[in-house]
């Protein structure tokens, strides 16, 4: 097999992009706009062969974390069976382990035998099955390679998307909750009850985020024993606030908060200083609902309820019950999601006063 040569493609190639796309798919296709936005977009590489263009991949990196997915792969038919799309998934490969990617993810039409075949030739493995996934009513598979270090992935690691902008928290918590029993029902009321029960009601300029007394408390409720970690006891998120009446109700709730969670005994400790004893925590089978600032993984300054569900000497790793689809995200790119630790530790801390807040869930027994 004759090696060809594969380069990223610029801006000029775009009118040859769309037009290789039109010839390879029927349905799912790319428009010119989004060929556009990813040629201009770091996170993304478009990477070719051939002069006229006739075979392309297009892979996305995640913002601030270890995670790449492979979201196109085309062959104009008369140049399949050259081996173009193997050589355009090793440069895709090459090219996310110099971004220190540890997994990349990629899905595909299960009927689609051919690249079925390559992709397990290439140590992809699949861990999902998609029912009718594409627009033509196929059925597709999820499949995931590890590009670097040897170390499985927990089995059984549910997953649930926040279905508004401001229940994060009660998601990250039904994650966690249905690790613990399986018997937790995951749905969009238990989100909205969960965030009506652990709300500040106001934070930035609308609807509020979840105190991490009031997640506490929401999980106890539940069954579950909950105990806090916080920098301090000061009402999280007021800084963002500007209106004095909104301070006032948030404090108000805050105190509500901090007294009940002494009444139901939820012990409340600093947050730890070392990532040691964060590890150690989830070794003992803990489950980490975690605060976190989003500004690596999206450039907003926001504050974010996660799941941590793991972590090594080099990654951690969390399940973010955020979709972004203006990002082309999906849930599977939100699963498990791989970021390296000096990272992770500046996520870790939230606005001008670096707060730091963790809810640890266990069994009540």
């Amino acid at each position: 097999m004759a090696s060809t040569s594969v380069r990223l493609a610029h801006r000029d190639d775009l009118s040859a992009l769309v037009a290789l796309e039109n010839q390879c798919f029927e349905h799912d296709r790319l428009s010119t706009r989004s060929f556009r936005y990813f040629l201009t977009k770091s996170q993304a590489e478009i990477w070719v062969t051939g002069t006229p263009i006739n075979a392309y991949g297009l892979v996305l990196f995640h913002r601030g974390t270890s995670l790449a997915r492979i979201y196109s792969l085309a062959v104009h038919p008369e140049a399949r069976g050259q081996g173009l799309a193997r050589q355009l998934v090793e440069a895709m490969e090459r090219s996310a382990v110099e971004h220190d990617i540890l997994f990349i993810r990629l899905e595909v039409a299960d009927d689609n035998h051919g690249a079925l075949s390559l992709y397990r030739a290439l140590g992809y493995e699949p861990i999902r099955r998609l029912q009718r996934y594409y627009e033509d009513g196929n059925d597709g598979l999820r499949m995931e390679k590890r590009l670097q270090l040897d170390r499985p992935k927990p089995p059984n690691l549910p997953y649930y998307a926040q279905t508004t902008e401001f229940t994060c928290g009660p998601a990250a918590l039904l994650m966690a909750a249905k690790k613990l029993n399986d018997r937790q029902a995951l749905n969009q009321i238990e989100e909205l009850n969960i965030w009506r029960e652990a709300t500040t009601v106001f934070m930035t300029t609308g609807h509020g985020g979840c105190s991490p007394f009031g997640l506490a408390l929401a999980a106890q409720h539940r069954g579950y024993q909950a105990r806090l970690w916080v920098s301090n006891t000061d009402a999280p998120f007021i800084d963002s606030v500007r209106s004095t009446k909104k301070k006032a109700v948030i404090e108000l709730i805050h105190q509500d908060f901090v007294e009940r969670a002494q009444q139901a005994q939820i012990g409340v400790t600093p947050f730890p200083k070392d990532i040691q004893t964060v590890q150690q925590t989830l070794r003992d089978g803990e489950q980490v609902i975690l605060l976190i600032s989003t500004y690596r993984l999206n450039r907003s300054k926001e504050p974010h309820w996660i799941w941590l569900v793991g972590m090594d000497e080099h990654y951690a790793y969390f399940n973010d019950p955020d979709v972004d689809s203006y990002e082309w995200k999906t849930p599977f790119d939100s699963h498990y999601v791989p970021v390296p630790l000096a990272d992770f530790a500046k996520m870790m801390k939230y606005g001008r006063n670096q707060y730091r807040a963790a809810i640890l869930l266990s069994r009540s027994d």
